[in-house]
């Protein structure tokens, strides 16, 4: 599984590379998002057709994040472990999985949902779970492991 998500961000990131690199992000949306992230790293823009995205590290999280023309913040979407999942997921996802183990997050959010895809695994067995902010969970996908 770990195949499966480094090729979920190596596809993200191809797709970001084939957009373009851009050199003159506009003044609104660098004055957002430097207000935004702050403690931004290794950041890189691309345009993409009618919005900027930027990728970057900050507090150890990759990140990538979407804006329009005018600065809005359209989307983000970030990749991190355990450490940094609200514990009222990490709760349900307990009580709901005992047996697996968490092994990455991808988080999602846009201006209204922030929906989490966590990948689980146990012995036998990689899962992917969707959440929202409220601990609702459901399986989107369930693969056996090669033995």
């Amino acid at each position: 599984m770990k195949k499966y998500f480094l090729a979920l961000c190596c596809f993200a990131l191809c797709c970001i590379s084939i957009a373009g690199y851009c050199n003159d992000v506009n003044e609104k949306v660098l004055k957002t998002f430097k207000a935004t992230f702050p403690n931004a790293q290794n950041v890189t823009w691309q345009t993409i057709p009618e919005r900027y995205t930027a990728q970057f590290r900050q507090n150890g999280i990759q990140t990538i994040v979407n804006y329009d023309y005018e600065g809005n913040l359209l989307s983000a979407t970030r990749y991190y472990g355990e450490d940094n999942l609200p514990l009222n997921l990490i709760v349900t996802l307990n009580d709901k999985y005992p047996a697996k183990k968490i092994f990455g997050v991808t988080e999602v959010s846009t201006n209204e949902t922030i929906d989490y895809f966590i990948k689980l695994q146990d012995q036998t067995t990689w899962m992917t779970v969707k959440a929202d902010a409220e601990g609702n969970t459901e399986v989107i996908e369930k693969f056996n492991k090669q033995l």
